[in-house]
C-alpha cells in the first residue's frame, strides 16, 4: 500500500501537467518591499538601502530638494536565472523633509548596501548655547 501511494506521488509530481505548472510558478517574482536605515547626526543623514545583486552601473538615483527617488530593474539575465530570483525590481521614494537638502546628496554603494548621504541644511543645524554663570 505505502509504495502504491508512493509511486502515485512520483507520477503526479513528475506528470507533464505537474512540471509545466511548477517551472511556470518558477519563474514568478514576488516583490518583496526593500527596508531602509537611517542614521541621523546633527550635521548629516545616512540612508542605508540594500541593493545586493544589481550592477551598480544600473541604479537610478534622483535628487530632489524635499525626497529622493531609487530605482532599479531586474536584468535579462537575472529574470531568466533561477538563482536570481531574490533579486527584485527596486522603485522606491523617501521623503526626506525641510531640515536635509537632498539636491546635495551623495552616494555610494558598500557590500551591497547603498549608502545615501545628506547634509542637514545650515539653518536647520542644532545651535549650541554657552552657559553663563555668575
Amino acid at each position: 500500500m505505502m509504495i502504491n501511494e508512493f509511486d502515485r506521488l512520483l507520477n503526479d509530481w513528475f506528470a507533464e501537467d505537474a512540471y509545466q505548472n511548477w517551472t511556470s510558478a518558477r519563474k514568478t517574482t514576488t516583490y518583496v518591499p526593500n527596508k531602509f536605515a537611517v542614521d541621523i547626526k546633527d550635521e548629516s543623514a545616512t540612508l542605508a538601502l540594500s541593493v545586493l545583486g544589481h550592477n551598480p552601473n544600473d541604479i537610478e538615483i534622483n535628487c530632489f530638494e524635499d525626497k529622493i527617488e531609487i530605482k532599479a530593474k531586474k536584468t535579462k539575465e537575472d529574470i531568466e536565472h533561477p538563482f536570481n530570483q531574490l533579486v527584485s525590481d527596486i522603485e522606491e521614494r523617501i521623503q526626506i523633509g525641510k531640515n536635509f537638502d537632498g539636491r546635495n546628496a551623495k552616494a555610494e554603494i558598500k557590500n551591497g548596501i547603498l549608502l545615501i548621504t545628506l547634509e542637514r541644511k545650515e539653518e536647520s543645524k542644532p545651535k549650541k548655547l554657552t552657559l553663563k554663570v555668575g
